[in-house]
């Protein structure tokens, strides 16, 4: 049976592997690593420009495209008096109650 040692041996003998700094230096593994790098700067500060610019940007579009009110959100619910009120008030009261204790 074979000891580990030789296993390494073999699978490096076999497959040819060397590994050192001359490898990568060949290969242009710093030139690979630093354009690697300066593609991610460059993204990355395009990104960080338009979330900068984004307010700005939106400043000069909302003349444009103005935001749209909601029929549903902004008128108040008719018919509702003070009594009424006071009732949701202590059917939330109780609900809360209830849901503390379950706790």
């Amino acid at each position: 049976m074979l000891q580990n040692a030789n296993i390494t041996d073999w699978v490096f003998s076999m497959f040819n592997l060397q590994f050192s700094h001359q490898n990568i230096i060949n290969g242009q593994g710093f030139e690979l690593a630093v354009a690697g790098m300066i593609i991610v700067f460059v993204v990355l500060a395009t990104v960080s420009l338009f979330i900068t610019l984004m307010p700005k940007i939106l400043d000069k579009i909302n003349p444009y495209l103005p935001e749209h009110k909601h029929r549903n959100v902004e008128t108040p619910i008719a018919g509702i008096n003070s009594d009424d009120k006071a009732t949701i008030a202590a059917i939330c009261y109780v609900f809360h109650q209830y849901t503390e204790s379950k706790k």
